[in-house]
């Protein structure tokens, strides 16, 4: 499978940005749990957790889409192409639920 960077600069610093806001959201949870926080509580909490890593994949999946799948889908190399429609396969059955 092709490797190699292809997350854009701008893309690349709003996932690393919105990284470093979950993981500050991980340690609240624990705080959360240390301090016997209502249990519901804290299950909203990891929803929303859940949910903004969610986006996080959203932007790095709409980014491989639009610049890494796309380069090989519109190669000459039948190859390549070949390769990244497996690629893409996997890609829909393993991440995109």
């Amino acid at each position: 499978m092709p490797q190699g960077k292809c997350l854009t600069k701008e893309r690349k610093k709003i996932a690393i940005d919105k990284l470093k806001r979950i993981e500050g959201r991980i340690k609240g949870l624990v705080k959360m749990l240390e301090d016997d926080r209502y249990c519901i509580d804290v299950m909203m909490q990891i929803s929303s957790t859940h949910e903004a890593l969610r986006v996080v994949g959203k932007g790095v999946i709409q980014n491989y889409l639009e610049i890494c799948a796309t380069e090989g889908i519109n190669s000459k190399n039948k190859e390549k192409q070949q390769e990244i429609y497996g690629e893409l396969m996997d890609v829909i059955y393993k991440y995109v639920k």
